[in-house]
């Protein structure tokens, strides 16, 4: 009777580790098919970068192109070497690093903190005040240019990187408040419960608890407020006049009279502009892939 009944119950054991085993190899042959179809997808999307690459090693004593004309025939890093010496590059850069690394700590301390408070306090009009922030992720940036240049003139913040870091942190809390809302909803509310009863305050709960768990989400805010306020182009050409305020990306225009006759020495610039956001996404992207899934659900 004994090895009846132990047979009875390891049968469906089997049977349910068989299925799941089943599954899993459905899938892994869904996933072979499909990197069929993404890698050369992701080759395709390579083409653009690995040209603007290769171009900014053309040299202007030999243009002679190789390869559908996506890599000089004679390599070069002179390029390079002009661009750094011919203009004020760190200046230009100090200046992108004042823009993007301020925006980028206003956007997620404001953001998580609104994020909490519309997560897990009473506060009045929630809904409301969350339908205002889906809004404020639909307006086209070239929709608000005039109205950006008109408040930076009327608040004497013209020609400032100041009022350039305030824009863009004001631009950049909807799409943060949204994302971190998301990551601290799936946290049980229980969590919150038992933090208020073992005496801790709103701040404590949110600092030592809330903060560290969305650091997923946050990554996510981050990656995008870097590029924002790394990679454009119209809001700084509309606030800053001075030269010497202007990031990164305006270099080209700002000496386009030097770019116009060494196009090597252009695509340079374009490589140096994407190098930071490069390493900023390879430093946290162990965090991005959970804190996109967590925004989806």
């Amino acid at each position: 009777m004994t090895a009846t009944t132990t047979r009875t119950a390891t049968a469906p054991r089997t049977t349910a580790r068989t299925r799941r085993l089943h599954h899993s190899a459905r899938i892994s042959g869904n996933r072979r098919w499909l990197h069929f179809v993404l890698i050369p997808l992701a080759l395709l999307w390579m083409v653009p970068v690995i040209m603007v690459f290769g171009l900014s090693l053309l040299p202007s004593n030999n243009p002679a192109t190789t390869f559908f004309g996506m890599f000089p025939a004679a390599p070069s890093f002179a390029n390079y070497i002009s661009v750094w010496q011919q203009n004020p590059i760190l200046l230009h850069l100090l200046n992108s690093l004042l823009i993007a690394v301020p925006s980028v700590l206003i956007v997620v301390l404001v953001g998580s903190m609104a994020a909490f408070a519309l997560a897990r306090l009473r506060v009045p009009f929630r809904a409301v005040f969350f339908g205002v922030l889906i809004l404020g992720l639909v307006l086209p940036m070239s929709g608000i240019v005039v109205a950006v240049f008109k408040i930076l003139q009327a608040a004497g913040l013209y020609n400032t990187i100041a009022g350039l870091v305030l824009v863009y942190s004001a631009l950049g809390l909807p799409f943060a408040v949204i994302i971190v809302r998301t990551a601290f909803l799936a946290i049980p509310y229980e969590t919150f419960e038992a933090a208020r009863i073992d005496g801790a305050n709103v701040w404590q709960i949110f600092w030592r608890i809330y903060l560290p768990l969305a650091r997923p989400a946050i990554s996510v805010v981050v990656i995008w407020q870097v590029m924002m306020s790394w990679n454009d182009f119209l809001l700084p050409l509309v606030s800053l006049s001075d030269n010497d305020l202007k990031p990164l990306t305006l270099v080209p225009l700002a000496y386009q009279g030097v770019f116009l006759s060494q196009p090597g020495a252009l695509f340079a610039v374009l490589v140096l502009i994407s190098i930071p956001v490069v390493l900023v996404f390879l430093a946290i992207q162990r965090y991005l892939v959970n804190g996109l899934a967590g925004a989806i659900k």
